[in-house]
């Protein structure tokens, strides 16, 4: 059987659990293709298994947001055929490998029960065992890897992302210690740049000065901040966006591929702003970062100073 349910809302365990079923079928990232099950209808997935390969061997296809499967359905969504997919399931094509993905199946449903147990995988990733193996040839010991952890919040997506950082700034000697950490890495925490959001939003002009001088201060990229705080207010409009939707947190993780926890803070500080609000800044962070970007000023501390003068 080749069908299998990835029950997960994490980007980086959904990414470990596709390579394993990958892995175990001597299958290649080459095969995969991927639906939007939120905006494709499954009989398209099941006419994609169908077809015969051309250019492949195996395919792998990938069905991302699998509502069907859980005790929930999102709003304004499409209404997928499972009768079809049970009649598919029961008699699949053997030379393809079909994916399903949601955030928490509801075990008592009739398509669920058509998995075999073995292929419903689910759980967490042994983070400290996918940093050794993003490592590859680098070496970071075992207190500094848990206080890389801890310096990311146990967000696993975050985790990886700033190794690939690392990995950059010690390409020479391949050895990444704390100090590498707390030199190479934005050390500003969410709470510091959604204040300064809070301030941008609000027009508060003095709290925005005065925070954003701390950073500078303290030896923080201003560009980075402009980036940290510019990315902060697409991810609360998007999420606002799709909670208008009627998308639920572990669904807006999956589409946004990042982690719960972003959605959780994004959903909180955004709460008591307007879309229009947020977009209104975000197209003002557009025009700033096109300003730096293109030479026009190339002093971004002092654009982004006439930037908050301007609110």
């Amino acid at each position: 059987m080749n069908n299998y349910i990835i029950e997960a809302t994490d980007y980086i365990v959904i990414q470990a659990k596709i390579k394993e079923i990958l892995t175990k079928n001597n299958l290649s990232s080459d095969m995969i293709i991927k639906y939007d099950l939120l905006e494709t209808p499954i009989s398209n997935v099941i006419l994609d298994l169908d077809t015969y390969n051309f250019l492949i061997d195996h395919k792998v296809v990938i069905a991302n947001n699998a509502y069907f499967l859980t005790n929930s359905k999102p709003r304004n969504v499409i209404n997928h055929n499972e009768e079809e997919l049970a009649k598919y399931l029961q008699n699949a094509n053997p030379l393809n490998t079909l994916i399903l993905i949601c955030d928490k199946i509801d075990p008592k449903k009739k398509i669920v029960k058509l998995f075999d147990k073995q292929h419903i995988l689910s759980g967490e990733v042994n983070i400290d065992e996918l940093i050794k193996e993003h490592l590859e040839d680098y070496h970071m010991d075992f207190k500094t890897t848990k206080y890389l952890i801890n310096y990311c919040e146990n967000d696993n997506e975050r985790i990886l992302s700033e190794l690939d950082k690392l990995k950059c700034w010690k390409q020479e000697s391949k050895i990444i210690t704390i100090e590498d950490i707390d030199n190479a890495l934005i050390k500003i925490n969410s709470d510091t740049i959604f204040n300064l959001i809070d301030a941008i939003v609000l027009k508060n002009k003095q709290k925005a000065y005065t925070i954003t001088n701390e950073l500078v201060d303290r030896g923080e990229d201003i560009s980075k901040i402009i980036i940290m705080v510019s990315d902060q207010f697409r991810l609360m409009y998007n999420v606002k966006e799709l909670l208008k939707k009627g998308q639920k947190d572990a669904q807006i993780a999956t589409l946004l591929n990042i982690h719960p926890y972003r959605v959780k803070l994004a959903i909180e500080k955004g709460y008591h702003y307007s879309s229009k609000d947020l977009l209104t800044n975000l197209e003002r962070f557009f025009e700033l970062d096109y300003m730096i970007k293109t030479g026009i000023n190339s002093n971004p501390l002092l654009e982004f100073t006439l930037f908050l003068a301007k609110l």
